[in-house]
């Protein structure tokens, strides 16, 4: 793959796995974006809350830097952003900033 897109429930950014795919996507050189699903609505259950960036907890280095992966990889609302219409333009976006 050329972009890992992160789905951003409550709770993603807690789960080991994602925040190692993540790693390992930059490691990589993978193109990066994450989307908020808190405000996507559930028929019986509503909205969820929103989560945590899990972009935020990780740092890299970056132009000699140690900075969080959250200030390079761009982050979405898939409601408030029109997540059914922009996708594909975040993911052609995600893959020409890492030059792929």
């Amino acid at each position: 793959t050329s972009v890992t897109v992160v789905l951003i429930g409550a709770e993603t950014a807690q789960r080991d796995w994602v925040l190692h795919e993540i790693k390992r996507s930059y490691e990589l050189g993978k193109g990066l974006l994450g989307i908020y699903l808190n405000n996507v609505k559930d028929p019986k259950m509503g909205t969820d809350a929103k989560g945590t960036n899990p972009f935020a907890g990780l740092s890299v280095s970056h132009n000699g830097q140690n900075i969080a992966l959250s200030r390079l990889v761009p982050t979405y609302d898939w409601v408030h952003d029109d997540g059914y219409h922009n996708l594909s333009g975040w993911v052609e976006q995600a893959a020409a900033d890492a030059g792929r």
